[in-house]
């Protein structure tokens, strides 16, 4: 009687060890997904760190938007390259890769004809082929998250490129449930390698006679939602070698940066570079004959009066003397 009260006594305990052991593991469970307020306040400033200084967080999801053949591709292109390449600079931004490492995933060109168009640039650039051993190309799609999943694993990356979204998406575009869904997949792949993976997306035809805006994209509010960063580039009106890009949305961005274009120069190579000039989005939607004419007419008077280019876009309600140069000048 006494053996079998002593193994009684022994299972409880071992059952009891044994409950302790499963509670201790779902906490730890539960813990896992808990992050602290004075951890991250500790670790804020690494959580902002950049990939290109300040527009381009290191981590999360990006998109760049806008019309056809505005050189949203060359552009990508040419990060995905400063990138790989250890260059310091790109668009007159401060790149700051960790493992100077790239992956390109191109749904609408085939690698001789992306190898043509990167040697074009390389000639401009006088940049050595060998520069690009860390930059890769997907053009096959199929089980795209599962394979990046273990292509990150394999090789860490600073920079994934999608060309383009509407063409790996194929539900819906103004489902928001169905396109955020789409974008958790990549928003978890980010976070989990620690990679910035930029989105290239279209706007719509109606959008060119507007300012450049987020609500630009063609879709749902789904898609800009997910993005930690938004730009459009967009031709310029009237001289065909340049471009602006436009920060549309930045949540940690000042507003310095959201307001006013910033102007690139388009090269015969294939090839942007920063002019250092900025123009106000009001600016860069079209207007009607009367109120251009209006406007331009308003400046050159008071230009004639002898007020600088600040004073006029002060009084006609631009930001800055840049924008009333540029309107002047066109």
């Amino acid at each position: 009687m006494t053996d079998l009260i002593e193994q009684l006594r022994a299972d409880t305990q071992q059952l009891v060890e044994q409950m302790r052991d499963r509670v201790e593991e779902e906490k730890q469970t539960f813990r896992k997904y808990l992050v602290n307020g004075y951890d991250m306040l500790n670790l804020s400033a690494e959580a902002m760190d950049c990939l290109m200084e300040p527009l381009l967080p290191r981590v999360g999801l990006a998109a760049l938007v806008g019309t056809s053949d505005s050189g949203k591709s060359t552009l990508l292109r040419g990060l995905a390259m400063a990138v790989a390449s250890g260059s310091r600079r790109y668009l007159g931004f401060e790149l700051r890769p960790k493992h100077q490492s790239a992956l390109y995933i191109s749904t609408e060109d085939d690698a001789s004809a992306v190898g043509v168009l990167m040697q074009r640039q390389l000639e401009e650039l006088a940049t050595p082929k060998e520069a690009f051993t860390s930059l890769d190309y997907i053009f096959e799609v199929d089980n795209l998250v599962e394979n990046l999943d273990k292509m990150l694993e394999d090789q860490p990356r600073d920079l994934v490129v999608v060309d383009a979204f509407a063409d790996l998406y194929t539900g819906p575009l103004n489902e928001n449930n169905r396109v955020r869904s789409f974008l958790n997949q990549f928003s978890q792949l980010a976070v989990k390698h620690n990679v910035l993976i930029i989105f290239l997306h279209h706007t719509g035809k109606r959008t060119e006679s507007l300012a450049p805006s987020k609500h630009n994209a063609i879709g749902s509010q789904g898609f800009e939602a997910k993005m930690r960063l938004m730009m459009e580039l967009r031709p310029d009106p009237d001289q065909h070698d340049l471009r602006h890009l436009c920060v549309v949305k930045g949540n940690y961005l000042s507003d310095e940066y959201k307001h006013d274009s910033f102007v690139l120069r388009f090269s015969p190579g294939l090839n942007f570079e920063a002019t250092g000039e900025r123009v106000p989005f009001c600016a860069l939607r079209e207007r009607t004959d009367d109120e251009q004419e209006e406007k331009v007419a308003l400046a050159r008077a008071m230009r004639q009066e002898g007020k600088s280019y600040q004073q006029i876009a002060d009084e006609l309600g631009y930001k800055s003397k840049s924008s009333i140069q540029y309107m002047l000048n066109k």
